[in-house]
């Protein structure tokens, strides 16, 4: 959902917070949902998200607060301009709620951004969670970049 310059999505996964969070913090997991990236769980951390060929150049990130099994958020440089990208967790009984804020969007990205983290939500994290696709077929390029065949076939359609 678009609500001002964010766009919000929240989902509910019978998994407990240790497991969403992993797949949140761990770049062969974050490859197998998201895209290919050389994320590093360190508050400062500088790292890039490839979502070439839908955009020209890898995202330039970085960690900006880290609360281990709750919130992970970080900075995103998106059409030049600095983004931030919060992702919530919150046990319920056996499942996990997920939510993601990504704040300061300019309005031209949003559609396309509102119908990725939808899309990423909805199907791509729930096929890792579950088992269905494996982040151990991830593979390092030689741009330091960790990817996952589900996902490069994705970019390329």
């Amino acid at each position: 959902m678009i609500e001002g310059s964010r766009v919000i999505h929240e989902a509910r996964y019978p998994h407990p917070p240790e497991r969403v969070w992993r797949a949140l913090t761990d770049r062969a997991e974050l490859a197998a949902w998201l895209m290919p990236n050389d994320f590093s769980l360190r508050e400062g951390a500088r790292f890039r998200l490839d979502a070439r060929p839908a955009h020209t150049e890898p995202f330039e990130c970085e960690v900006l607060e880290i609360e281990p099994l709750r919130r992970l958020r970080a900075r995103w440089m998106v059409a030049g301009q600095s983004t931030t990208v919060t992702f919530e967790l919150h046990a319920d009984g056996a499942e996990t709620v997920l939510r993601v804020v990504h704040d300061g969007l300019p309005p031209d990205e949003q559609p396309e951004l509102d119908g990725g983290w939808g899309t990423k939500f909805a199907t791509d994290l729930k096929l890792v969670l579950d088992g269905a696709r494996d982040p151990a077929d991830a593979t390092s390029s030689a741009e330091g970049l960790v990817s996952h065949p589900a996902m490069s076939s994705q970019h390329e359609e």
